[in-house]
């Protein structure tokens, strides 16, 4: 939500996730402590505002070769079986929801395609968010997307 909004109150974040101030802001202050997010107070001492910090969240991309290492498979395969005991695929038409988590056969060719085509359908996104987000349109949904090497043992 603080990507979409670019900077909130956490009175703002409250009423946008129907959540109470109290709770938002405990998980604020992790956030922040993680370097996440960044903190700065209003003219007034009692207001916040919250902002992403861009460099912690989109950090440079690794170098290809630590990208392939042995580890770093192994954490992308360890990330993908803790998020599928967490998430089963859900759709839920009466709730908006959509959840879909899986492991795919690409070739490196069909790889790129893919992670191209996945690009340009989220930039095509975030336009339509941010034209809807300026004219009060829509709701806010979380989006997120990842191809990731499943197995340490397959290249």
């Amino acid at each position: 939500m603080l990507d979409v909004l670019d900077e909130a109150r956490t009175s703002d974040l409250a009423s946008e996730l129907g959540a109470a101030a109290n709770k938002v802001s405990y998980h604020l202050s992790i956030l922040e402590a993680g370097g996440f997010i960044n903190k700065r107070v209003g003219a007034d001492a009692r207001e916040t505002w919250w902002s992403v910090d861009e460099e912690k969240m989109n950090p440079p991309q690794p170098d290809p070769a630590e990208r392939d290492s042995e580890d770093s498979r192994a954490a992308s395969y360890a990330i993908l079986e803790y998020l599928r005991s967490l998430v089963p695929d859900v759709t839920d038409e009466e709730k908006n929801q959509f959840v879909m988590l899986g492991v795919v056969f690409l070739t490196p060719d069909q790889r790129k395609d893919l992670a191209n085509r996945l690009s340009e359908l989220y930039d095509e996104i975030r336009g339509l968010s941010d034209t809807n987000r300026l004219s009060g349109d829509g709701a806010l949904y979380a989006l997120g997307a990842q191809l990731l090497p499943a197995r340490p043992d397959q290249r």
